[in-house]
């Protein structure tokens, strides 16, 4: 059997070295297959990477939200409760190193509410990319540490 393998290759290579030392050039047919193979390659690398702008603006979400809630205990701390929800994310500015409240990656508000729902504290919530509320695509605080939680499927803990 290994004998067999070998006199197949032996004869390929030779038959492959007399190709060569022919000049002769490739068919047309081969030319279109290697054409189809970059190509189809192209596509796996090009819809594989073409999201990354976008799953890097979740993940920005995810952390501003985390700092967010890092202030919002900050304030807690100092005042003995949290913001109301007139005052809004500009009540704890004064607990970011940046002293602004930004925006989120898509240019729109941050939304606070207190008290949350399900007898949560308080939601801190970004509207996503399709910058709609209530959609899936919704980044939540407190999925923040749920696997497979909004826009994004990581957990932000794992990365």
């Amino acid at each position: 059997m290994i004998k067999r393998i070998i006199l197949f290759f032996k004869n390929h290579f030779a038959q492959v070295r007399r190709a060569l030392a022919s000049n002769r050039g490739f068919s047309l047919l081969e030319l279109l297959i290697v054409i189809v193979i970059i190509g189809i390659l192209g596509t796996i690398v090009y819809t594989r990477f073409m999201d990354l702008p976008e799953r890097a603006k979740v993940q920005a979400a995810k952390q501003q939200i985390l700092i967010f809630k890092m202030a919002m205990d900050r304030y807690r701390l100092d005042h003995d409760s949290y913001p109301s929800g007139e005052q809004g994310l500009d009540a704890i500015k004064n607990y970011l190193d940046s002293r602004e409240v930004p925006l989120d990656p898509w240019g729109k508000d941050y939304i606070l509410r207190v008290p949350g729902e399900n007898e949560r504290e308080y939601d801190i919530i970004s509207l996503g990319p399709d910058k709609q509320e209530g959609t899936e695509d919704d980044i939540r605080s407190w999925e923040l540490h749920k696997k497979g939680s909004g826009a994004g499927s990581k957990n932000v803990a794992e990365e």
